[in-house]
């Protein structure tokens, strides 16, 4: 059996690419955090109603008013983009600590994504009447 063709895997290890590059382009950055002019970048997280292909709308469904949060007309508050780091003298703008957050917080997506696959094996594993350990 392909698990790549199950959606769930599918989309669970699409996941995991983008986070494995996400790491790659992180540590491009860190390994530059000297290198004179240089700009770090980061990869756009995917959108998730991108990845739901049919541009259909979903919507909560609501059995009591009070239920939602603000109600349905409340507006959604964005949050404002941090002001960029200042560059230091030689032109780099990389700050080292937050592209050592972002390499540990990437890192436990990727290791949440682990555990969901491993645990959809065990489920189909069960299913089928194997071990599901």
């Amino acid at each position: 059996m392909d698990l790549g063709k199950l959606k769930l895997f599918a989309s669970i290890t699409g996941r995991m690419e983008w986070l494995g590059d996400r790491q790659r382009v992180l540590a491009q950055n860190i390994a530059n955090a000297n290198t004179p002019n240089y700009a770090p970048k980061d990869l756009a997280e995917p959108d998730f109603a991108s990845h739901l292909g049919s541009g259909r709308k979903l919507r909560m469904r609501v059995t009591d008013p009070l239920h939602e949060v603000g109600g349905r007309d409340a507006a959604v508050r964005q949050e404002k983009a941090k002001a960029p780091f200042a560059a230091t003298i030689s032109g780099n703008s990389v700050d080292l600590e937050g592209e050592l957050r972002k390499v540990s917080e990437t890192g436990v997506r990727y290791q949440t994504m682990v555990n969901l696959y491993q645990k959809h094996i065990a489920l189909l594993k069960t299913a089928i009447g194997r071990s599901g350990g």
